[in-house]
């Protein structure tokens, strides 16, 4: 199921949650949503499921004009945060729930209900639970009936809004890698929407980068990573530091490093702002040439990497280098040392 959506406008009052925004959703595609809380992408969400009319704008499902239609003409499967289960009901129930509600000229027979939902209890890994209350379940199990009982239905379109945001860690990374087989299962278009950047660019096939109601970049997580394309793409995409410069001739110095505009980037000289990550920060000593001064504030192990805080000479603000563990000798970078820093890579766009 392709999706196209053309300049969307929603507001509330005077704020505006969506602002012109246009996109297509591939057939098959396993899209991810993202961006900070009042960006737009659960209104976005919610306006393509039918839960929210557009002030402004046009959706498509595969060429059809769809947005006057509700939810169910929609045929559209939706999952919570909060699992929105039927206490009372069995796990059986749950699931089967969105087919027997169908009028009667469209509900299967119930033995056809009871194929389906076997068959969708194998699909999400919960044989044997059927009888089973949804508090005699875990937060993952629970999240799995919901994602079952929007399967049942056979939705054209899967959409989740922040599905695994009410899950410790351990269990969302594994419902992650779960959900994903399940799109590779089923290869149905899929939208969905989080807040979590590590989510985002393991899950999606593409990423639309959202922020005060427009969209700043579409692209893999691979382009969004590596060639952000605005100052809010690269600041919200992991752990940055900010370094104002001036760009001379296609050049600025970064950290003492002078590094060129990347090509194709047409930047008249002027002010400009660099962003670097913390794995293209160097670290080498204080007598070898090039590089800021800095002194080590603290240095923090944590898994295969290590994580060293720098006060820079000349910076109000301290800065993060990560150094991969094999690389990393105690000796020569702990607290109090004085080294120097350098940039090996970074981001540059013209200061506006």
């Amino acid at each position: 199921m392709r999706i196209d959506v053309e300049d969307l406008r929603k507001s509330f009052g005077s704020f505006a949650a969506l602002n012109g925004v246009s996109l297509t959703v591939r057939p098959g595609e396993l899209l991810a949503l993202l961006g900070p809380s009042g960006s737009g992408k659960t209104t976005l969400l919610r306006a393509i499921a039918g839960l929210s009319s557009p002030d402004e704008g046009r959706i498509h499902f595969h060429g059809v004009d769809a947005t006057n239609l509700s939810l169910r003409e929609r045929r559209v499967g939706f999952v919570f945060q909060q699992y929105a289960l039927f206490r009372h009901m069995t796990v059986f129930d749950n699931i089967a729930f969105g087919l027997r509600v169908r009028p009667r000229a469209e509900r299967p027979r119930e033995r056809e209900i009871a194929r389906r939902v076997r068959r969708l209890l194998e699909l999400v890994q919960l044989q044997g639970l059927d009888k089973r209350f949804p508090s005699q379940l875990s937060g993952g199990q629970r999240q799995r009936v919901a994602l079952a009982r929007a399967l049942a239905i056979e939705p054209t379109v899967l959409l989740l809004d922040e599905p695994f945001g009410a899950l410790d860690a351990k269990v969302r990374k594994d419902l992650r890698r779960w959900l994903r087989q399940i799109h590779h299962e089923t290869g149905l278009t899929t939208i969905f929407v989080t807040h979590d950047q590590e989510e985002a660019l393991e899950l999606a096939d593409r990423v639309v980068i959202m922020s005060r109601g427009q969209i700043d970049q579409i692209g893999t997580p691979s382009e969004i990573y590596d060639d952000p394309a605005t100052p809010f793409v690269c600041e919200f995409l992991g752990n940055v530091t900010r370094v104002d410069t001036v760009l001379k001739d296609g050049e600025a110095e970064v950290l003492g490093s002078v590094l060129p505009v990347p090509d194709g980037e047409t930047y008249r000289d002027g002010p400009a702002v660099a962003y670097v990550r913390g794995h293209e920060l160097e670290i080498v000593s204080r007598d070898q040439p090039g590089g800021a001064p800095a002194t080590v504030r603290a240095v923090r192990p944590f898994g295969a990497s290590v994580t060293i805080e720098l006060d820079v000479e000349g910076r109000a603000e301290p800065i993060e280098a990560e150094v991969p563990r094999e690389l990393f000798e105690v000796g020569e970078v702990r607290e109090g040392r004085q080294v120097r820093v350098r940039a090996i890579a970074a981001r540059i766009f013209k200061r506006d």
